[in-house]
Formats: C-alpha cells, sequence, structure tokens
C-alpha cells in the first residue's frame, strides 16, 4: 500500500497538471475506513466492489454491490461516486460453481439496470479475459477469466444475447 500521504500528493500534482478530474479507485471497504482524507482531495471517488469475491451468490450479488455503494456514499456524504469496477468471474476454482456464464449475463443485467436507475456509472470488469494474470500454474485461476469476451476475443453469453436480440430488433 501507498500511504494516503503520498496518494495526496500525486493527486495534487495530477490536478495542477490537467484539467480533467481526477480521482483514485479503491475498494469500497477502503473509502468507508479510511478514505475521508483522499476524498477531500479527489474529484470523485472511484469504488471497486466485487461481490461473487465475497463469496456473495448471484442472488444476494445486486443487493451486496449496492449496500457496498450506499456504505460509500453514507461515509463521504456529498461526493460524486463512480463504479469503476465490479463484475463476474465466468471461470474460478476460487469460486466453484458460482463461476459463470449465466451469472455473469445476470450479474451484469441487474447492476446495469440499477445503475441506470439511479444515474450510477459504473464500468463493468471487464471486457476480456486476461490469462497474463494471477498464477501461473492456475489456468482456472478467478484473476483470468472477468471478461465479457474470451480472451480469443470469442462473445460470451451475455454478449451473444445482446447481439441476439439487437439482430431481432433489427429484422422488426
Amino acid at each position: 500500500m501507498v500511504p494516503a500521504e503520498k496518494v495526496i500528493a500525486y493527486v495534487r500534482g495530477a490536478k495542477a497538471a490537467i484539467e480533467q478530474p481526477v480521482t483514485v479507485a479503491e475498494n469500497y471497504v477502503w473509502w468507508i475506513r479510511d478514505g475521508a482524507e483522499l476524498a477531500a482531495e479527489v474529484d470523485f471517488l472511484g469504488v471497486h466492489t466485487y461481490a461473487q469475491w465475497e463469496g456473495k451468490s448471484i442472488d444476494e450479488a445486486l443487493a451486496y454491490t449496492i449496500e457496498n455503494i450506499e456504505g460509500v456514499r453514507a461515509a463521504l456524504r456529498g461526493k460524486p461516486l463512480a463504479i469503476l469496477e465490479a463484475g463476474w468471474a465466468t471461470i474460478a476454482e476460487e469460486f466453484g460453481e458460482r463461476a459463470n456464464e449465466a451469472d455473469q449475463a445476470r450479474y451484469y443485467l441487474e447492476v446495469e439496470k440499477w445503475a441506470r436507475d439511479t444515474n450510477t456509472t459504473v464500468f463493468f470488469f471487464e471486457a476480456f479475459d486476461e490469462p497474463w494474470k494471477g498464477d501461473p500454474d492456475a489456468p482456472l485461476g478467478a484473476e483470468k477469466h472477468w471478461g465479457l469476451f474470451n480472451v480469443d476475443r470469442s462473445p460470451k453469453q451475455l454478449i451473444r444475447e445482446i447481439s441476439a436480440a439487437n439482430s431481432l430488433d433489427q429484422n422488426e
């Protein structure tokens, strides 16, 4: 961990050098417990939340994600917030049967609807699987399988379903 004072100095330097908004991305727990000093410096909070990493089932995932974000909002009132990472792994020896494409599709659609309804910016982690991440001796490790597309760029279930729905819309 980089000490907060050093991160604050980096944020101040970035803000002095550019006109764009500046943030720092961190897990929701850190923002709630330790983030007040840094929150005062950034233009908005960049929050990570991963229900799956914390043992939640797909049935619990949306409510848990919302709980995390509401916790940050309550701790750091009035500060704009964007979820910079939220997602669902499709293969993960760490998660067993909870890692699959159907649950990833459900999580994405549920979070996307909630985000639209609440005007919350969300960056879904991530576009493509990253097989180089994590333990090189664990090809089924979670770090490698969060993408909406496989590493060969073939679409996973969510993207196939969206593409099929778009094709139907265009044919009507």
